[in-house]
């Protein structure tokens, strides 16, 4: 078997070199920031506690194994 040999123009990791650049921006709006995260906040509330409501029981809700005062059959006496 023969060498590794390469197939394209890329550099291998090791001969790589890296570097950082600052790049100097205005400072951020605190205003809209804080205008966002409050927006964010209030959805992310809203999504839990629709997501909890979801999940509980209607208040009309009955529970069919509780005894009731009908009969076997479901059906209360006829009344003419």
């Amino acid at each position: 078997m023969g060498g590794y040999v390469k197939k394209t123009e890329r550099r291998r990791y090791e001969e790589r070199s890296f570097s950082v650049r600052a790049v100097h921006r205005d400072q951020a709006d605190l205003h809209k920031l804080a205008e966002v995260l409050i927006r964010l906040t209030l959805q992310e509330t809203g999504r839990s506690r629709a997501d909890r409501r979801a999940a509980k029981a209607p208040e009309t809700y009955r529970d069919p194994a509780a005894p009731t005062g009908e009969t076997a059959s479901g059906a209360g006496p006829l009344v003419e």
